[in-house]
C-alpha cells in the first residue's frame, strides 16, 4: 500500500486540494518507510472499513442474478440461432420456395435479421456480467490492501451487516484483544 493510503484510515488526516493528503500533526505530507509510527485508527478507519465491505457484500450478492442473467440470455440467443438456421434450411428445401426469387430474398433478409437478432441477444448477456467482473475486481482489490494494511498494524475487524450505521457496525480488535466496539 502507498504511503498515502496509511492517511486515508487515520484520525489525524488533513486534505488539501494542492497537494493532497496531509498528517494534521506533522502538516506535511506522509514521509515514513513502512508503518507511521503516529497513525491513531478510528471512526474514519471504520467508516472506510463497512464502505468498501458493504460494497464487496452487495456485489457477492449480485452474483447469482448476473450469471442467472448471463446463463439465460446466451441460451436464448443460440436459441435464436438454431431458429433461424432451422427455418431458412426447411424452407429453402421447399421446391416452390426455389423457383420464386423474390421469396428466397425475404428469407435470407429474415435469416439475417435472425442471426443480427441471435448476436444481440448474446451481447446483452454479457454486458451486466463484464459489468460486474469489472466492479468486483476492484472492490476485491480495494479490500484485500485494505486487510493488508489493518495485518501490518496489527488490527482485526468485525463487521455486523444487520447494522446500518458504520459506527456500531465495525469493531476493531488489535492483538486480539478489542480495543473499540
Amino acid at each position: 500500500m502507498e504511503i498515502s493510503g496509511h492517511c486515508s484510515f487515520c484520525e489525524h488526516k488533513k486534505f488539501d486540494f494542492k497537494v493532497g493528503n496531509l498528517c494534521g500533526l506533522t502538516q506535511k505530507k506522509a514521509d515514513f518507510l513502512r508503518k507511521c509510527p503516529r497513525i491513531m485508527i478510528g471512526d474514519t478507519a471504520k467508516e472506510e472499513i463497512a464502505k468498501i465491505n458493504f460494497e464487496y457484500k452487495e456485489l457477492q450478492d449480485e452474483k447469482l442474478k448476473v450469471v442467472s442473467h448471463l446463463v439465460l440470455y446466451t441460451i436464448l440467443g443460440i436459441v435464436l440461432f438454431l431458429v433461424v438456421a432451422y427455418l431458412t434450411q426447411r424452407l429453402f428445401n421447399i421446391d416452390w420456395v426455389i423457383a420464386s426469387t423474390r421469396f428466397t430474398g425475404e428469407v435470407a433478409g429474415m435469416t439475417i435479421i435472425g442471426i443480427a437478432g441471435g448476436i444481440a441477444t448474446i451481447m446483452y448477456a454479457f454486458k451486466p456480467y463484464i459489468k460486474y467482473t469489472n466492479a468486483n475486481h476492484a472492490v476485491k482489490s480495494q479490500k484485500k490492501r485494505m486487510d493488508a494494511f489493518f495485518a501490518l498494524y496489527d488490527y482485526e475487524y468485525r463487521i455486523n451487516f444487520e447494522d446500518e450505521n458504520y459506527q456500531t457496525a465495525v469493531t476493531l480488535y488489535r492483538s486480539k484483544q478489542k480495543i473499540r466496539s
